[in-house]
């Protein structure tokens, strides 16, 4: 009687400290995806140099691989549906999908960061160059 608590609470241990460690690794990747970003904003061309062709560049090279991903995801779902633990590749191929696409989501918020803060800097300097009004 008195090891069926105990049982239960190593259970509860294991899975809390298993559930720890997901988070922390989750969390890495998360610095990683954010690192790869901006290291792809420090690529971009210098302030100055007209920004749109890289942008574009960018945003369709974002844009390839994620319907890479789409179709890696499609395929790797169709043969897990021929496997014995469906369920098991399943949600190995979700994750790895979900990966990929977070990665990919980070880059794209990073240019598009970059693309707005050109296009307010720009604004500012346009304000700056206009002249102002009669003063009274």
């Amino acid at each position: 009687m008195n090891r069926l608590p105990a049982s239960l609470l190593l259970c509860a241990l294991l899975s809390a400290c298993a559930s720890g460690s997901l988070h922390d690794d989750s969390a890495a990747a998360r610095a990683a995806d954010a690192a790869q970003a901006q290291a792809l904003i420090a690529t971009a061309p210098p302030e100055g140099q007209p920004l749109a062709p890289w942008l574009d560049a960018q945003r369709a090279r974002i844009a390839a691989a994620r319907g890479e991903a789409t179709q890696r995801y499609e395929a790797t779902e169709k043969a897990c549906w021929q496997r014995f633990a469906v369920n098991d590749c399943l949600r190995q191929a979700r994750t790895e999908r979900r990966a990929v696409l977070d990665r990919l989501r980070q880059q794209e918020l990073a240019v598009n960061d970059l693309d707005r803060r050109r296009r307010a800097d720009e604004r500012l300097r346009q304000l700056e160059r206009k002249p102002s009004g009669s003063d009274g």
